[in-house]
């Protein structure tokens, strides 16, 4: 049995523990170890069954580790991955129990599906994506870090990679949302977005 880290102690580190503990529920898989955080007390008050074992900066992986990356902003999981993945470090892929799956959906290495909401067939998920809450239809498409948040309907849309999606956003059929875009909270996104650009609105537009 491997030894489970979550790499960050913050809210979504949280959300993943009791998400873990739900899947080793009648088929264990991992001892769930701790967090590593370089806030060392980022959980006093807060209660939590886990607990920190280290910080971020001079963890070393040993050989039974596996991580798992509980972080929603992209370029903050795209360095930390980058980082753990040179040290050797092996990452789990986690699906909740919770998510309606359709066939032949494809998920990348080192990502998080929790969402009680349909991840419709053909679709492709790719690496150290975070969709929490979001639906994703037929052949819909999310590049690499990009995190959705809660309620997002996603369509089938093309999503770029280290794009960030706010809760309750929508995204029409067919669109194209550009690498390291952005999208506000509750945006109706009605054309494509360009890549690096931030949308905001009913219906979205640019801003700076």
């Amino acid at each position: 049995m491997k030894d489970l880290i979550i790499i960050g102690a913050g809210g979504l580190g949280r959300k993943v523990f009791v998400c873990l503990k739900r899947l080793n529920q009648g088929n264990l898989r991992w001892n769930i170890k701790g967090f590593i955080d370089d806030d060392l007390n980022s959980l006093d008050n807060v209660r939590c069954d886990l607990k920190i074992i280290g910080s971020i900066k001079d963890y070393q992986p040993k050989p039974n580790d596996v991580f798992v990356l509980a972080m929603s902003n992209p370029d903050a999981k795209e360095k930390m991955a980058d980082m753990f993945l040179e040290r050797g470090a092996v990452f789990e892929t986690i699906v909740s129990p919770d998510v309606l799956l359709g066939d032949y959906v494809e998920i990348g290495l080192g990502s998080i599906v929790m969402t009680p909401y349909n991840i419709e067939s053909g679709a492709k998920i790719g690496k150290f994506v975070t969709i929490l809450g979001s639906t994703l239809a037929l052949d819909g498409q999310i590049g690499d870090y990009s995190t959705t948040t809660g309620f997002a309907n996603l369509t089938n849309a093309n999503i770029g990679k280290k794009v960030f999606v706010g809760s309750h956003a929508v995204i029409l059929e067919g669109l194209n949302i550009g690498d390291e875009s952005s999208v506000g909270v509750g945006s109706i996104v009605m054309k494509d977005v360009n890549p690096g650009t931030k949308v905001f609105g009913n219906p979205a537009r640019e801003y700076k």
